[in-house]
């Protein structure tokens, strides 16, 4: 990952606020088709999965975030805080609220 990004998404301090930075990143190259976030406690890492609706932006999206291709999809191993929080964070929150929210980052 390169340096730049790792730091921007380091700020992050929970699930919430990493998955806004990822999609934000991603906004230049289209909508979003897959996003998956892995958090991991005991390392203090998320692995972030993004697969764009444009297969043909993949590869730019790859190179511009510095990420790793597993099966065709970008892949991030984002070092966290250990005071990060995890899924816990946004389980009180309304799912259509979440999908509204990462919805309107892509798409705005």
């Amino acid at each position: 990952m390169r340096p730049e990004v790792m730091e921007q998404l380091r700020e992050a301090h929970d699930i919430y606020s990493l998955t806004k930075g990822v999609l934000e990143l991603c906004e230049p190259y289209g909508p979003v088709h897959s996003f998956k976030l892995v958090h991991n406690r005991g390392a203090a890492r998320v692995v972030c999965f993004i697969e764009l609706e444009s297969q043909r932006e993949q590869p730019a999206l790859v190179r511009a975030l510095g990420a790793k291709v597993i099966n065709g999809t970008a892949c991030l191993d984002i070092p966290v805080g250990e005071e990060f929080r995890g899924a816990d964070t946004i389980a009180s929150r309304p799912t259509h609220e979440l999908r509204r929210e990462s919805a309107a980052q892509v798409h705005n």
